[in-house]
This record gives structure tokens, C-alpha cells and sequence, in this order.
């Protein structure tokens, strides 16, 4: 395993209670020196005396990844092979907000694609004519959707769990008189009725999550999301009808919107990419959370170019053309990684990162 970047200040910063007989070897992310001691680690490696090494990722415990089997049916979340990977994204895990919101991205994202049919076309093919109220409609519920999904981030963010659980193969050692009140709890292992259950939070203040990298980044995903949604409600084709011959007001509220919005999506990409990296220059491509980020990130620079080449678009048809391109490449990488993160929220993760899919 690589070495974790870590500073003194860093390993100071760990912030999940741990089982008494867990000890902490490393921690650290992948920031660069100047800001690194700001944010809590990412990753870590700890050691159990039953159990050996120990790998702890950030991402997969927001993700619920070390979550054994479904809480309900105790059906298993390991896959061994990649295809009993993909059989899992038929399950409906209603219960896991990362669940949740892989679906609302991906269904999000499929709109984008036709969205992107219905604009992109009549660009490469002008005989088949324009689709305006097709295009506007699909704008709207798009950015709608992932105004929804965003705001899902948020809360997965808030609500993941305070005490680091590693998985199935070492739960019931680890869980010994300390009781995790979230899915991946299982009562049987946990008989503490004394402790409280952990309260969901729809909001919070708690200036703690402002140190960690996968907060930001769902906030500013959040933020850019609701910024981007405003374009998504001028595409309306009454409203859209009625600015559109006002260059200035089009501009204002309707690409503007794009162009920010869409460089929110890519600096929320950014951070959760390094989320997942060892060093900030070094990209895990391995990793199905870098993917997951990456893709997100090409989407992002779509959007933002459909808004910024927007601009000039009435009066250059190259810029036009690039534009309603850009929207649909845009949505088809939005797409796959979104079905990435699908994967991945059904999926649990072993102790040494990997899924079982991946380790075969």
C-alpha cells in the first residue's frame, strides 16, 4: 500500500470514535502542505490485534460501503465477481441515502441525454427540425432532479456515520459495547439499549463538517446545483419564449446560470477526486469513487461550455453548434458516472479498499 501523506496535525485531526483495541497507524489526504492540516483525513490505516491491517477511506464510510448485508432481509452486500455486482443494482435500498442518490442522478442524467437528442439534432441534421418544448421541458426536470440529488449530498454528508465501523469481517469485534444507531447496525451485535440513537439531521450548524473534503464538495455541488437550476427554469418554453429576443436578459438568466453552475459541478468534482487520491497530483484511477468524480467532472465542463459558448451563439453557428454538443456529451458522462455511483451504493467495500468484484 502507498504511504498516506500525513502531518502531525493531520493524525490530531482524526475525528471518529474508534474500539479501544483498534490502534492507528497513519492517516492523512491527499491536499497539498498548505492547506492538508484544514481537512480531516481521508484515508488511514489502523491495526486490530485479531484482525491485521486495517484500510479506512473517507468516501466509503459516507458511501455506507462497509456495510455488511441490508438491514431488513440481511441479504449480502459482497460481491465476488463484477456481475454479482451489477445483479445488486437491482435491489432497491431504500434505506441508503447513497442509494438514493445514485438513482436520482442517474435518472436525472438519462434526461440530460434526451434533452441532449433534442438540441444537439436539429444542429447536425437542420431537415428534421427543432424541438423546443421537448428541449425546455427536459432542461427544466433535468436540473430539477439534480437539485433533489444534490441536496441528498448534503445530507449524506451530515448524516454519515460518527464512529468508523470497518465491515463484516471484523463487526462483531469492533462493535463490543459501542452501538452504531445507522444501516449498517446490527442490533444482534450491538445490545446497548443505553446509548441513544443518533438523531438524523435535515440541517445543521456544526462547523466540524467544514473540515471534511466530502461535505464541501456535496456543498458546493448544492450551491452550484441551485445556481444552475435557475437556467433549468428559464428553459420553460413560455418563459424561454419570452427572453430569448432580449440578448442582455437570455445572458443573465439563462446562460449565466449555465456557466456558473456548471463550474461548481467542476470544482465539486475536483474535491471529490482528491477525496479518493493518496497525493493531490497522483489520480486513483483504480478507485470506482475517482471514476464515479472523473465522469462528473468531464459532465461539468460540458455544461459550463454549453453556457459560455451560449453567448455567442446567435451570432456564430459554429459556437451554436458546439454548444448543444457540448450538452450532450455532457449529459452522456453525467450518465456514466452516475451508474458508476450506482454500482458503487450497493456494493460493499473489504477492509483492504477494495470490493470483492474488484479484488477477483
Amino acid at each position: 500500500m502507498d504511504s498516506l501523506p500525513s502531518t502531525t496535525n493531520v493524525l490530531a485531526r482524526w475525528h471518529h470514535p474508534l474500539h479501544p483495541s483498534i490502534q492507528k497507524h497513519s492517516s492523512g489526504n491527499a491536499l497539498p502542505k498548505s492547506v492538508r492540516s484544514f481537512i480531516h483525513p481521508t484515508h488511514a490505516v489502523f491495526h486490530s490485534p485479531d484482525h491485521g491491517k486495517l484500510n479506512w477511506t473517507s468516501r466509503s464510510h459516507r458511501k455506507n460501503r462497509y456495510t455488511a448485508h441490508t438491514p431488513a432481509s440481511k441479504k449480502s452486500r459482497h460481491a465476488r465477481r463484477f456481475w454479482h455486482g451489477i445483479g445488486h443494482m437491482s435491489r432497491l435500498e431504500y434505506w441508503n441515502i447513497s442509494w438514493w442518490i445514485a438513482i436520482l442522478f442517474t435518472v436525472g442524467s438519462i434526461v440530460w441525454v434526451v434533452n441532449g437528442f433534442f438540441v444537439f439534432l436539429p444542429s447536425a441534421d437542420p431537415a428534421v427540425g427543432e424541438f423546443p418544448n421537448a428541449a425546455g421541458w427536459t432542461a427544466f426536470v433535468g436540473a430539477s432532479i439534480f437539485e433533489i440529488g444534490a441536496l441528498f449530498g448534503v445530507w449524506e454528508a451530515w448524516n454519515r456515520d460518527d464512529a468508523a465501523n470497518f465491515g463484516w469481517s471484523i463487526e462483531r469485534t469492533l462493535t463490543t459495547g459501542l452501538r452504531h444507531a445507522s444501516p449498517s447496525s446490527d442490533d444482534s451485535l450491538n445490545p446497548n439499549p443505553k446509548l441513544p440513537k443518533r438523531q438524523w439531521k435535515w440541517f445543521t450548524t456544526d462547523r466540524k463538517y467544514w473540515h471534511e473534503l466530502g461535505f464541501l464538495a456535496a456543498f458546493v455541488q448544492f450551491w452550484a446545483a441551485t445556481i444552475f437550476w435557475i437556467s433549468g427554469y428559464t428553459s420553460i418554453p413560455t418563459i424561454q419564449n419570452k427572453i430569448q429576443n432580449n440578448t442582455g436578459l437570455l445572458d443573465g438568466v439563462f446562460f449565466t446560470p449555465q456557466v456558473v453552475g456548471g463550474s461548481g459541478f467542476i470544482i465539486a468534482s475536483v474535491l471529490l477526486m482528491l477525496e479518493t487520491q493518496k497525493r493531490w497530483y497522483a489520480p486513483s484511477i483504480s478507485s470506482l469513487g475517482w471514476q464515479v468524480a472523473f465522469w462528473n467532472f468531464v459532465g461539468a465542463i460540458g455544461f459550463t461550455l454549453c453556457g459560455a459558448l451560449g453567448y455567442a451563439a446567435e451570432v456564430n453557428s459554429g459556437a451554436e453548434y458546439q454548444s448543444n454538443l457540448s450538452t450532450f456529451w455532457g449529459g452522456w458522462a453525467f450518465l456514466i458516472g452516475s451508474v458508476f455511483q450506482w454500482y458503487e451504493s450497493v456494493n460493499s467495500v473489504a477492509t483492504d479498499g477494495k470490493s470483492y468484484s474488484e479484488k477477483s
